[in-house]
């Protein structure tokens, strides 16, 4: 079992523009320069950030790229494969994980944080699970559990 908090990564290293270039068009991207900035931001800042937060970091290099930009380009990176998008536990902010590999979310209501979890043998438990019950018409790929709840303190 293991895990992984916002809080605790150290700052990844700047991807290369060659790196960027090559994550844009292996996803069948044309690698403009907007996006390049856009998914550096994207695979540098820690955590989870928001579209607001990517475009924070995105300005201090880019002033002339918007809000909506941003939004744009997210979204055509979650839609080629290169991000997931991850909801908070009102749903109210888009979140985004440059990590596609699998993992679930825990998220805390006390800190507003999203924590990777991933755990093997849990994958194994959902996968029997699903394959025990025969889905009719449905054939699973892939899944992502998302947890509510909040972190537990021993200084009760």
């Amino acid at each position: 079992m293991s895990h992984s908090s916002d809080h605790t990564h150290a700052a990844a290293p700047l991807p290369t523009a060659e790196e960027l270039r090559g994550r844009l068009t292996q996803a069948g991207l044309r690698a403009t320069r907007q996006r390049l900035v856009i998914l550096e931001s994207l695979l540098v800042l820690p955590g989870h950030p928001t579209a607001e937060q990517v475009h924070r970091r995105v300005a201090e290099v880019a002033p002339s790229i918007s809000l909506g930009t941003v939004y744009k380009a997210l979204d055509s990176f979650v839609e080629a494969g290169l991000t997931r998008r991850v909801a908070s536990a009102e749903g109210a902010s888009r979140r985004y994980d440059a990590d596609c590999t699998e993992h679930h979310h825990l998220f805390c209501t006390d800190t507003q944080e999203i924590i990777d979890y991933c755990d093997p043998q849990l994958d194994e438990l959902i996968r029997g699970f699903f394959a025990a019950k025969g889905l009719q018409n449905f054939q699973p790929h892939s899944f992502s559990l998302h947890i509510t709840g909040n972190k537990v303190t021993c200084d009760r």
